[in-house]
C-alpha cells in the first residue's frame, strides 16, 4: 500500500501544480485587462453565506483500502474547489448502521453487488431513488425526492412491456446522471481466490462472483474434509431477514431461507421452493408449492409459511421486503399446494425482486414471537438460532470468530460439501495471508493488484475474473447542506478524479462509471448520457454560474439571496 501512498502524492502534487499554473495565469490575464482603470471594491461575504463543511465518512485502510485511497483522493479534489471537508474514518459497522440505515451521513462511499436479481435495474432505478423509498431503513441513501423522476419510476415498475419500460430506464437514467444524487465512481473487474487442490466446480456469477448462491450448492469438494473454511473481512451484523439491509448478513440468510423462485447465473426466473408458476395475468401469478420440503426443525414447510410471510412482512412494514412486496393486495390459498398473488397493480420486476427475494418464514415460529415482542421487537430480534428450509442449516456463530452453517442433506437441491465454516477478519490483509498459509479455501474478497503478487507464488490457489455490473458509488445525503442543492453536487462530482482511481487504486481493473446501470448491464444500460467526469475547471464554473463565491483564502460561500436548487429538471 506504501506504493499506492507514493502515486497519490505524486498525483495530488501534479493536480494542485496544474491548478496553481492555472490560477497564475488567470492572474496574470485579470491584470493586463485591467491595468489603468480602478480595481473593484471587494464583495463583503457575511459569515452566515459560508458553506458548511463537508463530514465524508471513509472506512478504514485496513477494512476497505480502496474506499480508504479513493476517499482522500476525492476529499483532496473537494479541498481544492473551497469546500471545508471533516473527513473521518469509521468502521463499516457504524457507517452501515449510520448511514445506510438511519441515513445520518454527509457522504460516504459504497461497494455495491451487482446480483443476478440487478440485472432489471428495479434497485438501481426505484428503490435506490423513489421518494418513498428515503425514510429510515430505506435503499435511498440520498433522500432523492423528485415527483418528475418518481412519475417515470411508477409507470417503470406498473409497465409490462420491456421496451416501454426500457424507454422509461433510459429517461431516469438522464436525470441521475445530471441530478448526481449518488453517484457512481467506477466498475469493478473483480479478482476472487480459491484453493483448487481443495474444491472445484465453482460457479461464479455476475456481479457476485463466488458469493453466488449457485456456488454454494454447485462446488465439489475434493479431499474427505468436505467443509469450506470462507473468509471475508468483518462479522456479519444481524441475522433478522425482515429488517437487515448488509449484504454479508443478506448472502448467508440466502442460504438458510428458501424463496419461491430464484434468478440463476443467466438472469433466468426458475423455479426453487415453488415447484412450477403460471403469470395469469398482469396482476396475478399462481404458485404451486413444492410438497417435500421441511424446515431445519423438522416442521412442514406449507402454505400457511408461505401466506403467513407475505401478510407479516407488509403487516410489520419489514424495511427490506417493503419496496418488494408492496404491490401485493392479497395472498389466497386456492387448493392443494395452490395459492395465488393477487397485486393492486401491474409490477414488472415482481418475480425477480419479489418471489426470488422473500425467504419463507415459519409460521409456528415467527407468530408466537411477534406476539411475544410485538412490532417494533420483531424487527430488532436477533433471530438466533436462525430456522429456515434451504440447502443450509445454521449451526453455531461465535461474533467476531466464526459462523458455521451445516448442508442440509435433505433439501431438494443439497450442497455438495458439507458445511461453510465463515471466518471473519478485521482487515484484507488477514485474509491474504489465510489464504496462503491454508487456514481458509475461499474468498469473496476483491483481490487488488498488490495482493496478487503474493497470491500468484502459490499454486494451489486459482483466481477467477469476473465483471460487476454493481459500482463504487458516492452517497450524498440531500437532507443536509450542501447536498440539497444540484450544482453544488454537480462540481463535486465533476471533482471525483475517475481515472485515477482506476489507475492508482485499481492498476487498471476497473472502468469509470457514469450511470447507475452498469455498462456490462447491455440490455438496461443507457450509453447517452450526460457524462460528469473529472474537470476542476467545470467544477469550478459549475458553481461560479450558480453565484457561489470565494474568499481570500479561497473557502465556498453561497450566493447571496441564496434558494438551493435541489433538481435540475
Amino acid at each position: 500500500m506504501t506504493k499506492i501512498r507514493l502515486l497519490l502524492l505524486v498525483l495530488v502534487f501534479l493536480m494542485a501544480f496544474n491548478l496553481s499554473a492555472c490560477t497564475e495565469a488567470a492572474k496574470t490575464d485579470q491584470t493586463n485587462e485591467d491595468e489603468g482603470t480602478e480595481s473593484e471594491a471587494p464583495i463583503e461575504l457575511k459569515a452566515e453565506d459560508k458553506v458548511p463543511a463537508i463530514e465524508f465518512w471513509i472506512t478504514s485502510q485496513t477494512y476497505d483500502s480502496i474506499r480508504y485511497e479513493a476517499g482522500h483522493m476525492i476529499s483532496d479534489a473537494w479541498k481544492e474547489l473551497g469546500f471545508d471537508v471533516d473527513v473521518k474514518t469509521m468502521e463499516w459497522t457504524t457507517m452501515s448502521a449510520e448511514g445506510m440505515s438511519a441515513h445520518k451521513h454527509g457522504a460516504f462511499m459504497v461497494q455495491w453487488g451487482g446480483k443476478a436479481e440487478r440485472i432489471d435495474p428495479f434497485h438501481w432505478l426505484y428503490t435506490m431513488h423513489y421518494s418513498e423509498e428515503s425514510g429510515e431503513g430505506g435503499y435511498n441513501i440520498a433522500g432523492y425526492k423528485n415527483a418528475k423522476y418518481d412519475k417515470l419510476a411508477d409507470e417503470f415498475v406498473t409497465i409490462m412491456d420491456d421496451d416501454i419500460r426500457k424507454e422509461k430506464s433510459n429517461e431516469m437514467q438522464k436525470i441521475l446522471a445530471s441530478d448526481v444524487p449518488q453517484p457512481p465512481i467506477v466498475h469493478r473487474l473483480v479478482t476472487q481466490v480459491y484453493n483448487k487442490d481443495r474444491f472445484t466446480n465453482v460457479m461464479p456469477s455476475m456481479g457476485e462472483g463466488l458469493y453466488s448462491f449457485w456456488n454454494w450448492i454447485n462446488i465439489e469438494p475434493l479431499t474427505e474434509d468436505a467443509v469450506i473454511k470462507f473468509g471475508a473481512v468483518n462479522d456479519i451484523k444481524l441475522l433478522n431477514p425482515l429488517t437487515t439491509t448488509t449484504g454479508q448478513d443478506i448472502y448467508i440468510l440466502n442460504l438458510i431461507y428458501d424463496t419461491l423462485v430464484k434468478v440463476d447465473v443467466n438472469g433466468q426466473i426458475v423455479p426453487w421452493l415453488a415447484e412450477s408458476f403460471n403469470v395469469i395475468d398482469d396482476k396475478t401469478i399462481e404458485v404451486t408449492l413444492r410438497d417435500d420440503v421441511k424446515f431445519h426443525d423438522g416442521s412442514p414447510v406449507t402454505l400457511e409459511d408461505v401466506k403467513f410471510t407475505f401478510d407479516f412482512a407488509k403487516e410489520v412494514k419489514a424495511p427490506y421486503y417493503m419496496s418488494k412486496i408492496k404491490a401485493i393486495e392479497s395472498v389466497e390459498i386456492t387448493g392443494d399446494n395452490k395459492l395465488v398473488f393477487k397485486l393492486s397493480e401491474p409490477f414488472a420486476p415482481f418475480m425477480s425482486n419479489g418471489l426470488a427475494l422473500v425467504g419463507i418464514l415459519p409460521k409456528h415460529i415467527w407468530e408466537s414471537k411477534y406476539q411475544e415482542l410485538g412490532a417494533e421487537g420483531i424487527l430488532s430480534w436477533p433471530n438466533t438460532p436462525t430456522i429456515g428450509s434451504g440447502p443450509f442449516m445454521f449451526d453455531y456463530w461465535r461474533p467476531n470468530e466464526e459462523m458455521m452453517l451445516n448442508s442440509n442433506k435433505e433439501h431438494f437441491s443439497n450442497p455438495k460439501i458439507d458445511g461453510i465454516l465463515r471466518i471473519p477478519y478485521a482487515q484484507a490483509y488477514g485474509i491474504i495471508q489465510a489464504l496462503i498459509s491454508g487456514e481458509i479455501d475461499i474468498t469473496g474478497q476483491n483481490m487488488l493488484p498488490l495482493d496478487l503478487e503474493e497470491i500468484e507464488k502459490v499454486d494451489s490457489l486459482q483466481t477467477i475474473d469476473i465483471a460487476d455490473q454493481g459500482s463504487y458509488m458516492l452517497h450524498y445525503n440531500m437532507r443536509k447542506q450542501p447536498f440539497n442543492d444540484a450544482h453544488v453536487r454537480r462540481a463535486l462530482t465533476y471533482a471525483i478524479p475517475k481515472q485515477a482511481i482506476v489507475d492508482v487504486i485499481f492498476g487498471g481493473k476497473a472502468l469509470k462509471a457514469f450511470s447507475v446501470v452498469g455498462e456490462i448491464n447491455e440490455a438496461w444500460h443507457n450509453p447517452d448520457i450526460e457524462k460528469i467526469d473529472y474537470d476542476m475547471e467545470k467544477a469550478r464554473k459549475e458553481l461560479e454560474n450558480a453565484g457561489f463565491r470565494w474568499d481570500e483564502n479561497g473557502m465556498l460561500y453561497y450566493p447571496e439571496n441564496y434558494v438551493p436548487l435541489e433538481y435540475l429538471d
